[in-house]
């Protein structure tokens, strides 16, 4: 009985081994195909390519500032144009609900009436 249990004990180190090196194969053909992609995802650039990319992001930004900028001035002199159309229908006794501001022209123009 200890023959056999001495017997299966080898085989059983000799199945190991076998799988081990297995292992090991596959480890490295999994390697071989893995890694590389790694590399290939990974690209460092260079100094001046970071100082244009750092550039174009500060010219971005400053652009935006200005759209925002302006956007503000509009929405301002919308209310101020508004305010003054406002305050010229009080001044002329006239009602938004039978007057229309003629922009183009610059008169009142009577509201058409359905019937």
């Amino acid at each position: 009985m200890e023959t056999e249990l001495k017997a299966a004990e080898a085989e059983v180190v000799k199945v190991a081994e076998e799988a081990k090196a297995e292992v090991v194969k596959v480890a490295e053909e999994v390697k071989a195909v893995v890694v590389p992609e790694v590399k290939k995802a990974i690209v460092a650039i260079t100094a001046e390519e970071k100082l244009i990319l750092a550039e174009a992001e500060v010219e971005f930004l400053k652009a935006t500032m200005e759209i925002q900028r302006l956007s503000a001035i509009t929405a301002a002199k919308g209310k101020e144009y508004q305010a003054a159309v406002d305050a010229m229908l009080v001044k002329y006794g006239l009602s938004k609900l039978d007057y229309l501001f003629d922009g183009i022209r610059k008169v009142f123009t009577p509201v058409a009436k359905k019937a």
